[in-house]
């Protein structure tokens, strides 16, 4: 059971903070500033809907802890908003996919190395034959030499 709080002050101590996607019963996937103050004896949340979440799609969501109240609510809100206006690590995923050939290195030697170890020779175009008889080990160890 998650208890729920209706107001806030900017100045009270804040135990953490989580902006990010979240989806909601009947309005879909929003995203979501919420926020973890004390109320009586226990930490409640202030959850405040920022949009849908395809508004945020180059946003990293983002959880800040905070264990001992240290850091306001103020101080947190203005952490996500630098947040939400940033899009380094967006664009830097950009640049490395651009760039990187990773996956098609891989796939290229994952089937190069399944055909080594099933025996598997061409002749020509159309004339593929698994050959019987020759061991797996021995696939292997020629493979990583």
């Amino acid at each position: 059971m998650k208890i729920t709080t209706d107001h806030y002050s900017p100045n009270e101590p804040c135990y953490g903070m989580y902006d990010g996607p979240r989806n909601i019963p009947q309005r879909g996937h929003r995203w979501i500033q919420a926020f973890y103050v004390v109320r009586g004896d226990t930490i409640a949340e202030y959850a405040t809907d920022l949009g849908p979440e395809e508004d945020y799609e180059r946003i990293q969501p983002m959880m800040i802890p905070s264990p001992n109240g240290e850091n306001t609510v103020a101080q947190l809100q203005e952490f996500a908003e630098k947040n939400r206006q940033d899009e380094y690590w967006a664009n830097r995923v950009d640049e490395m996919l651009a760039e990187s050939t990773l996956v098609e290195d891989h796939l290229r030697q994952f089937e190069q190395q399944r055909a080594l170890i099933h025996n598997r020779s061409q002749f020509g175009p159309g004339g593929a034959h698994q050959r019987n008889g020759y061991p797996r080990r021995a696939a292997r160890e020629i493979m990583r030499q």
